[in-house]
């Protein structure tokens, strides 16, 4: 068989990594009652008895054979074509249709992990079916595949931005225009449904062989509406002018380099999402992070030069767009994703 291309890996990097970075802030907060899975054949000592890996290792290769003796029964999984974090990406096809999709799986290390895994895997799935958006991933079902659930997507495949820019260094402004229109679309049809991303980053904008720009991966979006099956976002806030509201959260969720000032106290806002799409923008016409690698400090902000400095050519209202979706205070940033659209249109 053959391998897959590079964009198909690209595609696999966002599904399989599931935002390995962007989720390790929240990860901590379970780390300490999920043990680490061993490495194969090393003896690990815990609660004053030795074990081996092995144990562990068979298990995970009972439930990874179960599942896909689940999963074949309506969907062909041909490949591998990522793994990260939590999981495999296999590349498929739907045995009733023939259409080509994505299957998200489940790799865990034992009952409880899974159990943890599983309610990510389902908070995504129920964002997901909210949001029905030509600029938003397709989403087909969660399936629960006997050992845990695995999520369905049509299959796309394309470049994610982040490789975009790993192989330009910098993008012109048309083309990241093109880019950022469907973007800011996406954003505010979630925003509408009630969904805060929450990782906004270039590794989950999938633009397509076809040219569509996909927004992927909601594995650690948070709910602004009332949600029976999700968990309590905490006590719910007014929005600023009739706006959508914001919530407090004790965990602390995101990719450091793309989150917004206001997730440090918790406040989750449609806003952080403005914030981090700056980011991505600023990262896209320069090459570098505005903030660095671990984000926004009232240190670094003052630091922050216009974009039109370094990008000869580059409008000037690009750098007055910039500091709006960058600032630190978001009552005083863009107000919406929808200005950010109207925006993007007039340069």
């Amino acid at each position: 068989m053959a391998e897959p291309s590079a964009a198909q890996v690209g595609l696999a990097l966002f599904f399989g990594g599931m935002a390995a970075v962007a989720v390790s802030w929240a990860w901590s907060k379970v780390a300490k009652r999920i043990p680490r899975m061993p490495r194969l054949g090393k003896a690990v000592v815990g609660s004053g008895r030795r074990q081996t890996s092995m144990d562990s290792a068979k298990k995970e290769v009972e439930a990874v054979e179960l599942a896909s003796r689940v999963l074949a029964e309506r969907w062909a999984l041909e490949r591998v074509i990522g793994r990260g974090g939590m999981g495999a990406v296999w590349e498929g096809g739907d045995r009733k249709t023939g259409r080509r999709i994505a299957i998200k799986t489940m790799e865990a290390a034992d009952d409880e992990q899974r159990k943890v895994l599983r309610e990510i895997y389902l908070s995504e799935a129920r964002a997901l079916s909210r949001l029905r958006h030509p600029n938003i991933v397709d989403f087909i079902e969660a399936v629960p595949d006997g050992a845990g659930v695995a999520l369905v997507f049509a299959f796309v495949s394309g470049k994610t931005l982040q490789q975009m820019i790993a192989e330009e260094q910098r993008l012109t402004w048309e083309p990241l225009r093109a880019i950022f229109v469907p973007v800011a679309r996406a954003l505010a049809a979630a925003h509408e449904g009630g969904v805060v991303h929450r990782d906004m980053k270039p590794a989950n904008v999938m633009v397509a062989d076809d040219g569509i720009v996909k927004v992927m991966d909601f594995g650690v979006a948070r709910f602004l509406t009332p949600d029976p099956h999700a968990p309590a976002a905490g006590p719910l806030r007014k929005g600023k002018d009739g706006g959508l509201p914001s919530v407090r959260t004790s965990t602390l969720v995101g990719t450091p380099a793309y989150m917004p000032p206001e997730a440090a106290q918790g406040l989750v806002t449609p806003c952080g999402d403005l914030f981090s799409t700056g980011v991505c923008l600023h990262e896209a016409l320069t090459g570098r992070l505005p903030f660095g690698f671990d984000g926004w400090t009232a240190q670094n902000a003052g630091l922050l030069r216009p974009v039109s400095e370094t990008v000869p050519g580059l409008p000037r209202e690009v750098d007055a767009l910039l500091a709006e979706l960058l600032e630190p205070d978001p009552e005083k940033r863009l107000p919406d994703a929808k200005a950010l659209e109207r925006r993007l249109l007039d340069i």
